[in-house]
């Protein structure tokens, strides 16, 4: 009775073992064939992009080595990209050229982010009889982007050295920029390259073409392309093909249909790896995924506009920067936008997939975003729906429209006779893509179709940070501007990123609570972008602060900065900051900082612009410039800091930094006699000297 007794009583725990015993072997079950998915996945998405990589050289190449003896001239098209629309360029470039010529032309794309000083010689004089075409974009004050800035620095470098006047004359050579009219130094990056070259002994093939992102930057693409194809024609002696004349490849991805449960699973190992960046540091291609700590709004309740304050926490993420920096933030596109995008397409947002570049396709098609994911993951985070639509998006709409009315609607607006009817519709209206896309409901693309061409990638959005890494050496912040609006076709125009960020800001007015807690979980990919916008070395040479609204981010970093310098013991030089804002009980962001910091001698002066306190007279920063104009003038002439103080202005480019471009004018004339070319002449010479810099958008 006994051993019964303890058989029953020892039957449960047996079992209890037996089914830990089979879960285990279960789990380890999964864990090796999840393992497996991600090394097959992984493995297959390197071969792919060793496939695309392989895919330009394969098409002008082929495979018969003879066929290189046909060669009538070799082509490299050059990019220096920064949101990637220059690069974008260069593949079209890259797919016309193999069209319209074939194997007369050897050509292929390279960044400009390969090219320095230690082999950029090598580079322009590899190939035979070689023609370089330059796609170079210019971001902020004139600069060279990211990519491009050791090559453009090393062509300049060589130029202004002038002993190798010859160095580049086998080379030919045409440039395209990128630009924005709205910038004072428009297109200075492609200028420079343009210029240099030709000081090099290397010749134009054509004169230097500056297109305008303010106007229509693919429209002047398009005519200059145009103008490229027939000078390669003349100067080479090459005949289109028929084939290339007739050709209009639209990029397609391939598409494979996979169940929910695969999509959520690769979803969530790119959620971590992105928040897991151990030992990289990031980047656009590889951003970290942070964790947001603060958000609020800077307003009073008595304004009607929003700006959010948000900090991220980034110290695990091998991120450093320095006050002045720029800080990349990928937003998401709103629900109600996600869903709208998805009745266009007419698939529900579950519905799961993965997308993979075919044999043969075109140079312009680029690596898509991380496969497998839902509809929804693909609407939200990689696709821009609320940008008007390129013209190749509007032929491909109109290559599958099944209306014959749209279908010719839509090829008229994307062809060269519809300039003016698209800036009608689309330009001057700010027409999004969806509005677009419901305009024309018979034109249903497939999804391979659609994020290979129609929707295209939605780029990061850059804010000047707003902070110090002496202040909080693991937080970030950024101080944003909330867009809403009403466009020409009535629609509410939200910004993208700034709605998104303005999300985190908690409901309510309980300050206890930092951020929304229904965006808790939340983690925004970030990255660091550097910029020349920086304090002096030594922090007793004399500064001014120019930033109305927004404007004043970097500043506030720099306050930070040098309240820590001071409290390492060394001595702060004048610093001087004008401020500016609609009403004094509305929107004066960060007024306690402001003043404290008076307080405290970490600035000398603080001077505040209100532009709505008086209907009859509106005053802005500039107007208060003036007013302190024999300050400023000492600072500029070196009387005060011995010729090494700095002017610092951040914000709108269009309005207030060319407003204050002409009150620094008017100081130099009214203070010092000066003539007008003679204090053009002041002020270029600061800015060349580094003394007078600009963070301008």
């Amino acid at each position: 009775r006994t051993t019964t007794a303890r058989s029953r009583k020892s039957a449960p725990h047996r079992l209890q073992q037996m089914t830990f015993g089979v879960l285990a072997v279960f789990s380890l079950c999964i864990f090796v064939v999840s393992s497996i998915a991600l090394s097959v996945l992984r493995v297959s998405r390197v071969w792919r992009r060793a496939r695309i990589s392989k895919r330009s050289l394969q098409s002008v190449a082929g495979t018969d080595e003879s066929a290189t003896t046909d060669v009538k001239v070799h082509i490299v098209v050059y990019f220096g990209t920064q949101t990637g629309t220059s690069e974008r360029f260069a593949r079209e470039i890259e797919q016309e050229i193999n069209h319209r010529y074939g194997k007369s032309v050897r050509v292929r794309t390279s960044d400009l982010e390969h090219v320095n000083a230690q082999n950029a010689e090598d580079e322009f004089a590899r190939d035979h009889k070689p023609l370089a075409i330059f796609l170079q974009s210019t971001y902020g004050d004139g600069e060279p982007t990211d990519s491009s800035l050791q090559f453009v620095n090393w062509l300049r470098g060589q130029a202004e050295d002038g002993r190798l006047p010859d160095l580049l004359k086998p080379l030919t050579f045409s440039v395209f920029g990128l630009g924005n009219s709205s910038y004072e130094q428009f297109n200075a990056a492609a200028k420079l390259v343009d210029r240099c070259l030709h000081c090099l002994g290397a010749e134009r093939l054509l004169k230097i073409h500056l297109g305008d992102d303010d106007n229509n930057l693919e429209e002047d693409f398009v005519s200059w392309k145009e103008e490229l194809m027939f000078a390669i024609d003349r100067r080479y002696g090459l005949w289109p093909s028929t084939r290339g004349l007739l050709a209009n490849v639209i990029p397609n991805y391939d598409v494979n249909i996979v169940s929910a449960d695969v999509a959520k699973q690769f979803e969530l190992q790119v959620e971590n790896a992105l928040s897991m960046r151990v030992g990289q540091v990031p980047t656009q291609h590889t951003p970290y995924a942070a964790s947001v700590v603060h958000a609020r709004e800077l307003h009073s309740s008595n304004s009607n506009r929003s700006c959010v304050h948000i900090e991220f926490d980034i110290s695990e993420s091998g991120m450093t920067y320095q006050p002045g920096d720029h800080l990349g933030v990928f937003a998401e596109n709103a629900y109600p936008v996600v869903q709208r995008a998805a009745a266009c397409l007419r698939l529900p947002l579950d519905h799961s997939f993965a997308l993979s570049i075919p044999n043969g396709a075109p140079a312009s098609l680029s690596e898509p975003f991380p496969t497998p994911c839902t509809l929804s993951t693909a609407l939200m985070k990689y696709t821009d729906l609320l940008s008007p639509p390129r013209k190749a998006a509007l032929a491909a709409l109109a290559s599958i429209s099944t209306d014959p009315a749209e279908r010719q609607r839509l090829e008229f607006l994307s062809s060269s006779d519809g300039k003016r009817e698209y800036a009608a519709f689309i330009t001057d209206p700010s027409r999004s893509l969806i509005e677009v896309m419901e305009a024309f409901p018979s034109a249903v693309p497939p999804i391979g179709l659609f994020f290979a061409i129609i929707g295209t990638r939605l780029a990061p959005r850059y804010y000047s940070i707003s902070s110090s890494p002496r202040h909080h050496s693991g937080i970030v912040s950024a101080t944003v501007a909330v867009v809403s609006g009403k466009t020409p076709t009535g629609r509410l125009h939200e910004g993208v990123a700034s709605s998104y960020l303005a999300r985190f800001i908690p409901s309510g007015d309980d300050r206890r609570v930092s951020i929304n807690l229904m965006m808790k979980n939340v983690r925004v990919p970030l990255f660091v972008r550097s910029s020349s916008f920086k304090l002096p070395r030594d922090p007793s040479v004399p500064i001014v602060m120019i930033g109305p609204g927004t404007g004043y981010a970097p500043f506030r970093g720099f306050i930070q900065e040098r309240n820590a310098i001071r409290d390492t013991g060394n001595n702060l030089g004048p610093a001087f900051l004008f401020f500016g804002c609609r009403c004094e009980d509305e929107d004066f962001i960060y007024r306690d900082e402001m003043e404290l910091a008076l307080k405290t001698k970490t600035i000398t002066a603080l001077e505040v612009a209100f532009s709505r306190a008086n209907p009859d007279q509106k005053i802005y920063v500039q107007d208060r410039l003036v007013l302190s104009g024999k300050t400023l003038f000492r600072i500029i002439k070196g009387t005060l800091g011995a010729s090494e103080g700095r002017i610092y202005v951040c914000g709108d480019a269009k309005g207030m930094a060319r407003d204050v471009h002409r009150a620094i004018h008017i100081i130099l004339m009214s203070e010092g006699g000066y003539a007008a070319h003679e204090a053009e002449d002041i002020v270029r010479r600061l800015s060349e000297s580094g003394r007078y810099q600009k963070d301008v958008w």
